[in-house]
């Protein structure tokens, strides 16, 4: 896929358009995955009317060896969209540990309902039947120990709690209350803003609330940095860890 500047797997100080033709809506989340040799990065967005779109960054080097056929070293894939026929307002994509090394994502649909899917590379992805919760309005999920997903939220009705996913029978879950005392939910990610003007990115033309950043293990270690510009495409930059 095309984009405004090239990115090879060391990191660029200038950032990249992540499927320029795409308006998303929310906030882009992304993390580091382990396919490739250097550990590809994953990155989910909601499309604005149907379903969610997933992108891979190919982390590699040309001279790693075996190559994808379908994205260069240094390249932004082309987009998957997935869960067609919903609306989405957020959603999140994880590094799963069990599987082995499959995809987490919890997408918080329109009607607030929120929903967990995992990809695998044998069935792409699958949305689990059974809700993580109902009357969402925000969450922030993580990998806890054991394979354990943990999603903290607050409700449209003001209340904020913990809700564990475990895989008892994995890939399926079983998501019930926590008695862990829960956390408030990120809001503007102070550090990623203050990365993104060390790199002398305008604030202005960042969409309020949207950016983040995720610390890497690629060039050494790397800030990858996401977010929505102000006409709501997505945008990436890789800075090196000083």
């Amino acid at each position: 896929m095309s984009k405004n500047v090239h990115m090879q797997s060391s990191s660029s100080s200038f950032p990249t358009v992540v499927a320029p033709q795409l308006i998303t809506v929310g906030t882009p989340s992304l993390v580091q995955g382990v396919y490739g040799s250097r550990g590809n990065l994953e990155l989910l967005a909601c499309d604005p009317h149907d379903g969610l779109w997933v992108f891979w960054f190919n982390s590699d080097l040309p001279d790693d060896g075996e190559q994808s056929p379908d994205v260069a070293p240094g390249e932004w894939s082309g987009g998957l969209r997935f869960a067609r026929g919903g609306a989405y307002t957020a959603a999140q994509i994880l590094q799963g540990t069990l599987g082995p090394d499959h995809l987490e994502v919890l997408a918080l649909a329109d009607s607030g309902d929120l929903e967990s899917w995992w990809w695998s590379p044998e069935q792409a992805f699958r949305r689990r039947p059974e809700r993580v919760a109902a009357g969402v309005a925000a969450f922030e999920a993580a990998h806890g120990p054991d394979g354990v997903v943990e999603v903290v939220l607050h409700t449209s009705e003001g209340a904020s709690l913990t809700v564990v996913g475990i895989p008892d029978v994995y890939p399926h879950r079983r998501w019930q209350s926590s008695r862990r005392a829960t956390t408030s939910l990120l809001g503007p990610d102070a550090a990623a803003l203050r990365l993104l003007a060390s790199a002398g990115v305008d604030a202005s033309e960042v969409e309020g609330g949207t950016v983040r950043v995720h610390a890497s293990r690629r060039a050494g270690a790397t800030h990858e940095l996401s977010w929505r510009d102000d006409e709501g495409r997505i945008r990436h930059l890789g800075l090196p860890v000083h």
